[in-house]
């Protein structure tokens, strides 16, 4: 008698079958994870707005009027002197990154290596993980997600004129009339402010104001 050896497996159809179900799966989790990073960064850029334009609104109740390179338009972005101004006034927590250049405008003779902050100024959140990333020197450096580490800064436009609003004389976006101290926004992933067009303002911004609900919004 002859007995027949039968060797159990796959088929390469089989075999082909569980690949691409695997490939799929991949690809959902994937897809899944990326729009849950985007929709975090989302949640800490209005987080971020909201925080610097509350204290914004603290720092005019406090001191009753605008620095006058801050009033007269000249300062539109939180750049280092913006950042430092709030930080030694306790207004805001800016202490988080190691970068130190030894001197920083309006700090006078204070110890910048201890107050660390980061020699762009406040970024937002796609700004600061790709600084992470990459340590670049220059603020020209580019971001993957787009622009440069310059346009990531914290934006804001001040209530100059002291009546109540921030309109388009004072900088306000889109001709708006916002009934607020200080408007504050970020550019988004792309580093850029949502133009006219296909993408209906605010796009990807994120802002510190309820758009749609104020004067002039388009």
């Amino acid at each position: 008698m002859r007995m027949k050896k039968q060797c159990g497996g796959f088929t390469l159809v089989e075999m082909l079958v569980v690949i691409g179900i695997i490939g799929i799966l991949a690809t959902t989790l994937m897809t899944s994870f990326s729009r849950l990073k985007t929709t975090a960064r989302q949640a800490q850029a209005q987080a971020q707005v909201a925080e610097v334009a509350a204290a914004f609104t603290v720092y005019l109740q406090r001191y009753r009027e605008w620095p006058e390179t801050w009033k007269n338009g000249t300062k539109t972005e939180m750049d280092e002197e913006v950042c430092w101004e709030f930080q030694k006034r306790g207004l805001l927590d800016l202490t988080t990154y190691k970068y130190s250049n030894g001197s920083l405008m309006g700090c006078g003779s204070a110890n910048i290596s201890t107050l660390s902050l980061d020699r762009f100024g406040m970024l937002d959140p796609w700004g600061r993980i790709a600084l992470k990333k990459t340590n670049t020197q220059s603020s020209t450096g580019s971001v993957r997600d787009g622009g440069t580490f310059a346009d990531h800064r914290i934006q804001f436009r001040l209530d100059g004129n002291y009546d109540g609003y921030v309109d388009s004389g004072e900088g306000a976006p889109k001709g708006m009339k916002v009934r607020a101290a200080a408007i504050v926004w970020s550019r988004g992933p792309d580093g850029k402010d949502a133009a006219s067009g296909k993408v209906r303002y605010p796009g990807d911004d994120r802002l510190s104001w309820p758009y749609g609900q104020v004067k002039g919004d388009q």
